[in-house]
Formats: structure tokens, sequence, C-alpha cells
């Protein structure tokens, strides 16, 4: 009788399990769907990247779309973009929004600071982007805000191609419960 009972409550929490699973695959799915549909032109040119792991869905945003090179003001195509992306949020239900800023390893004038001058960028950009999502009334106990500056490569800074590729900022939406 006792093996029954065990074996009746494991079953449950599996089902618990693939159920909570399948509810949070529902949840990134719509909320791709949507920012596909939303953000199509970035996406079709490239100035947008978007690919899903497990839990999570990160959308991709190039330097070029967000800001001016070396700098963190958040140009006007740009600010509709995230206003964009935050009208959605609005909408979906997350565990956690993650913005990520990235820099790329070129030199700068002083090669001493410049590990703390790619930091002080890549915090500067994932704060403003937060801070233009936020506007849309996202629930701000979501935001999660990271910076990296150079230290996360995506590409080989050899080239211009792959510092361009560096320079980004990442959203990482969790749906889990």
């Amino acid at each position: 009788m006792k093996a029954v009972t065990r074996m009746a409550r494991a079953l449950m929490c599996l089902a618990l399990v693939i159920g909570c699973a399948d509810t949070t695959e529902q949840r990134l799915r719509q909320v791709q769907n949507g920012l596909e549909h939303v953000l199509r032109t970035g996406l079709r040119n490239g100035d947008i990247t978007m690919r899903r792991a497990g839990d999570h869905l990160t959308v991709v945003l190039a330097e070029r779309l967000l800001f001016d090179a070396g700098r963190y003001e958040i140009k006007p195509d740009g600010i509709d973009v995230l206003k964009q992306m935050g009208r959605l949020f609005r909408t979906a239900t997350f565990k956690e929004i993650r913005v990520v800023g990235h820099a790329d390893g070129a030199s700068v004038s002083d090669p001493s600071s410049q590990y703390f001058e790619k930091l002080a960028l890549s915090k500067a950009r994932s704060t403003h982007t937060v801070r233009v999502l936020r506007g849309n009334d996202v629930d701000s106990r979501t935001f999660v805000v990271e910076w990296y500056g150079d230290i996360r490569p995506i590409s080989s800074n050899e080239t211009e191609n792959g510092r361009q590729l560096n320079r980004r900022v990442e959203i990482v939406l969790y749906a889990g419960i």
C-alpha cells in the first residue's frame, strides 16, 4: 500500500512538473510570436536576433539599432523598438527580465582604463534600456540589470564585423512561474 501511495505521489509530482513546463513553453511561444510580429523589420535586417533555450528566450539588439558608437543615449528608432517590446511585455507574465549590456574589445586612448570604460558603457546602456522598458508600466520587480563590458564576446574583436556583433544589449525573458 505504501508503494502505491509513493507511486501516486510521484506521478502527481511528475504531472505537475510537466504541466508547468508546458505552461512555460506556451508563454515563451506566445511572447516569441508577438515579438516576431512587432520586430519583423529589425529581425529581417539583422539588427535583432532571437534564440530559445530551455526556460528562456533571448532577444539580442545590435548596437547600431539602439546607440551611436561609444554612446549610451538611446537613439529615437531604438526607443520606438523598446517601447513596442515594453507594450508586449506588459501583457505577459515573466519570472524575470534580464537586461545585459556588452561592449567590444576595441582599444581606447588609455589601455589601463579600457576595462572600466567598457564596463561603464555597458552598464549605462543596460540601465537606459531598462528605463525605457519600464516606461511602459512593465513590472519593475522582474528586471535584473547586468553589464559585462568586453569580457563576454560572441565574436572575435579582430575584425570590425566581430566587434559590431560584440556591441549589443541582450534581453533574456524567463517565463517560469
